[in-house]
């Protein structure tokens, strides 16, 4: 079948004429000086009085919707492999997370307002549409050549967003197949004839959609199958029935099923490369650094200072502190103390990782600070085991009570009715209920969890003081172990979480395992660990260890990027290499490091005899941005895929 053919019934084909739709009055076809802006406006009028039951919606989303389908090859980019394999933010994280994968990101208000935009688009969509079908039954019902040209160009104008969904599906599955089929998905996906087609209501929506769902099927995972069927099923009812939401529903679906195979093969291509990623994250990260230090990318003059304050607080004249000392203190003091300043720019991989481990610090700290309150306030002639349990009580309320964000302060006055409850439960008072002890709590609970306050500096302290002994001393364990050992020793695996499956039908009584020590601490001090030894890995030669030169011959110096600047060899930016395969995989054939010269000096490897570059600015998100773009293009054109 056809959509819009003379292969529907007459009853079928008339039922979209302006005759039985109640019309509009009809516009002054005969004037031939309407102009594109007046055509625009007809079709406004027409999918807002003739498209039910949402042609309001339909018409303002029409006007106002973005023209770009919300899934295009180019927002799919960086799921292409010499993309993945050259991203540094990602080959980072990929050592701290064993199931790193990549998913659609609609987190926060970015991510609302992309599902919004995106119905928006959809229901432009379908007023276009409407559209495109009814300007075609009209056109070929007019029997004047003047309403014939008028709905020609009713016709042009209403193609705003269905050519570039045609290019979209066509580039997304160019991507997703071998090449000996890139000339078969060309010649089928030709978008102007399927536009002309459109236009001219012959387009053999059915046949598309047969040969789409064959091709998606040859290629994508079994678990899509459905998906694939439910997308034919609806192109297919909205062909035959002219339901046009039917159509936008099929379009939808589509789109979402390209964006899942190219999710899938990009999961698929890390989890296989991730230990080849991981292996090479040393190599990789010093020279892509060494190149952002020589560009004036990264302020090492910044590090240096903070680094080498920390060394010379801790040096005194009965221990010389060790540089990997200065770097553990200095980083879990920042963590704990030092909120309102950012972190040295050398961290920049792993801002959000010690975000998030503050936020668990200063979480524990919050706990013991309720705990300390609690034991304050309870009645004397309770026991220590009672308090105990109490405390325990209190921690597992208050971690449902403020979740995984660590809200405290937001929520004083839930915390502070639990621990009233929990309270006048110590003293045998039932039910209940105390307003003038809550109002007591929660003043106390307001002052104690202010992070100001001598309360919570003290147990800032306390916690610093524990932490840091087992974190210096895990670091000292760790240091010596390979990237990839340094995962495999600090980086648990949800599975080994598990209890083993059970075997057989029976239940036997099987010994309870031996009693072990658990440390709250021990996650904090497995994360700090493997931040700072693969840190120190990275940096020490580049930035800690480095020769220091006088202040005054750092201002005089010349620019890295100057004419005067002299220099032997270049740094190089790593670009890695994967093999692409017929039968649509790719093939880890191991990460490679091109040596790609950018005129820039580089220092020598010996800390004895390398010069340390002047000091240059912090660097825009935007240079960082322009050079990553700039890393895409030198590998697309040394390896178009």
């Amino acid at each position: 079948m056809e959509w819009d053919n003379a292969s529907h019934s007459q009853e079928s084909a008339m039922s979209l004429t302006p005759s039985s739709l109640d019309s509009p009055a009809p516009p002054i076809w005969q004037s031939p000086n309407m102009t594109d802006q007046e055509i625009v406006y007809d079709i406004f009028s027409y999918i807002l009085e003739m498209l039910e039951p949402n042609g309001a919606d339909a018409s303002y989303c029409y006007e106002r919707a973005t023209m770009v389908p919300p899934i295009t090859a180019e927002s799919l980019a960086e799921l292409d492999m010499h993309r993945i394999i050259n991203n540094p933010k990602l080959r980072h994280d990929v050592n701290f997370d064993r199931d790193l994968h990549f998913r659609p990101n609609l987190d926060g208000s970015k991510g609302r307002q992309k599902v919004k935009s995106a119905e928006q688009y959809w229901q432009a969509l379908e007023g276009e549409l409407f559209m495109l079908g009814f300007g075609a039954q009209m056109k070929m019902a007019a029997a004047d050549a003047k309403v014939v040209a008028y709905w020609e160009r009713v016709l042009k104008h209403s193609q705003r967003r269905l050519r570039s969904m045609f290019e979209a599906i066509r580039d997304i599955l160019k991507t997703l197949v071998p090449d000996y089929e890139q000339k078969t998905i060309i010649e089928r996906l030709d978008v102007d004839l399927i536009m002309q087609e459109i236009s001219n209501g012959v387009c053999d929506l059915l046949s598309l959609s047969t040969w789409l769902t064959k091709v998606l099927k040859a290629h994508c995972a079994p678990m899509r199958d459905d998906m694939v069927d439910e997308m034919q099923k609806d192109i297919e009812v909205g062909a035959l029935e002219v339901r046009h939401e039917k159509l936008v529903s099929g379009l939808r679906q589509l789109l979402s099923i390209l964006e899942a195979m190219k999710l899938d093969v990009a999961n698929h291509q890390i989890r296989h490369m991730r230990p080849l990623l991981v292996d090479d994250t040393i190599n990789f990260q010093r020279h892509y650094n060494a190149h952002r230090i020589a560009t004036g990318k990264i302020d090492v003059c910044k590090a240096r200072k903070w680094f080498d304050a920390e060394l010379e607080q801790l040096t005194t004249p009965s221990h010389q502190a060790t540089h990997l000392e200065a770097l553990t203190s200095a980083l879990l003091k920042d963590v704990l103390f030092n909120e309102s300043n950012p972190i040295p720019p050398t961290f920049y991989l792993d801002s959000d990782r010690l975000k998030c481990i503050r936020l668990d610090v200063r979480s524990t700290v919050c706990y013991s600070l309720c705990r300390k309150l609690l034991a304050e306030l309870a009645p004397t002639r309770v026991s220590s085991s009672e308090l105990l349990r109490a405390q325990g009580a209190l921690h597992a309320s208050i971690s449902a009570i403020v979740g995984i964000s660590g809200r405290f302060t937001e929520r004083i006055e839930n915390i502070a009715v639990e621990i009233v409850r929990i309270l006048l439960i110590l003293e045998g008072r039932y039910p209940p209920l105390d307003t003038s002890l809550l109002g007591l709590v929660e003043q106390k609970l307001a002052v104690a969890l202010n992070p100001a306050s001598e309360a919570f500096d003290q147990i800032a302290r306390d916690t610093c003081d524990r932490l840091l002994p087992k974190v210096t001393m895990s670091v000292e364990e760790h240091i010596r172990l390979s990237a990839l050992d340094l995962q495999n020793a600090l980086v648990t695996s949800a599975a080994n979480q598990l209890p083993p499956p059970p075997i057989g039908f029976g239940a036997v009584l099987a010994p309870p395992e031996p009693a072990r020590n658990y440390d709250p601490d021990d996650d904090i001090v497995r994360r700090l660990t493997h931040v700072i030894c693969l840190h120190w890995k990275v940096w020490a030669e580049l930035v800690y260890l480095a020769p220091l030169r006088a202040e005054s011959e750092m201002l005089d110096a010349e620019s890295p990027m100057s004419p005067g600047s002299s220099g032997s060899l270049s740094p190089t930016m790593p670009i890695a290499q994967a093999v692409y395969a017929p039968g649509k995989k790719w093939l880890p054939v191991g990460v490679t490091v091109m040596e790609v010269s950018t005129g820039i000096p580089t220092p020598t490897s010996s800390p004895e005899t390398k010069p340390e570059q002047p000091c240059p600015d912090s660097p825009s998100q935007s240079d960082a941005q322009q050079e990553h773009e700039s890393l895409d293009a030198q590998q697309q054109q040394k390896h178009p895929t």
